[in-house]
């Protein structure tokens, strides 16, 4: 093995190891630091003999051009994995949509992986989504669509321009539309429930529809969520889709 080919091997685990660090799952702090290396050293052993990088040799003149290199790598392994982790983020916002409207979002909670506070819903319904999206193989579609990136986007090729924000700001949206979407029944009967109360506390006006509400409204969630919660694998199979979808785009997007 001469310089070039160390060289191809140091960009392609620097691609590797920034995916791990923002990529869905991978990204959680309960896998300690030593464990993402060794994956991302054991998957650089096995991808790289399919890499190619020639041509590589005039990129690789200096030290400024290899940093600038490792550079683009970076960026283009956290655009992936960052990807991935943003399309899976619709059932957290599903779930946080769910508590507004059943009265859980004032009893949020610290998550120590996210070092930010969520709700009750929105951790369950996430961790739930984690444990189907390893059911129905979701890390393996997010393995092999990383090491298809090398043939989408081969070492020192990537285009960091303009569109990769334009797919970013639309990716946002299509998250907030589908966590709608996966919160729309839960909210359709939220809804009804709050009218339902609104008529009895005019027609009964000596019923507190305030300390009444509450448990009534948690307890009609819970079953209903208990309800749908079979079709919740479906949700998690589509989610594989779109992620591959998605990361196919964005990286034909950086190829351009």
């Amino acid at each position: 093995m001469d310089w070039v080919d160390f060289f191809a091997a140091v960009l392609v685990l620097i691609r590797i190891t920034s995916f791990l660090a923002v990529s869905l799952f991978f990204s959680t702090m309960a896998i300690p630091a030593y464990a993402k290396i060794g994956l991302g050293v054991i998957m650089t052993l096995l991808i790289f003999p399919t890499v190619d990088y020639t041509g590589l040799e005039n990129l690789m003149g200096n030290q400024w051009q290899f940093m600038l290199l490792a550079l683009k790598e970076t960026l283009v392994g956290m655009i992936i994995g960052f990807t991935a982790n943003l399309v899976f983020s619709a059932i957290t916002v599903a779930g946080e949509l769910v508590d507004l409207h059943m009265g859980f979002s004032m009893a949020g909670i610290f998550d120590p992986q996210t070092g930010s506070n969520v709700t009750l819903m929105g951790r369950f319904l996430y961790t739930l989504g984690i444990l189907l999206f390893l059911a129905v193989d979701g890390h393996h579609s997010l393995l092999l669509a990383l090491s298809r990136s090398f043939e989408i986007l081969p070492l020192g090729a990537a285009m960091l321009g303009k569109r990769i924000s334009v797919d970013i700001i639309v990716f946002f949206k299509e998250m907030f539309l589908l966590g709608f979407k996966i919160a729309a029944p839960l909210i359709a009967i939220m809804v009804i429930s709050d009218l339902c109360l609104s008529l009895i506390s005019r027609t009964v006006p000596q019923i507190n529809v305030f300390i009444m509400g509450f448990p009534l409204k948690a307890g009609l969630g819970v079953i209903v969520l208990i309800i749908i919660l079979p079709l919740f694998t479906a949700v998690v199979t589509g989610l594989v889709g779109q992620i591959e979808r998605d990361l196919l785009q964005i990286m034909r997007s950086m190829g351009q």
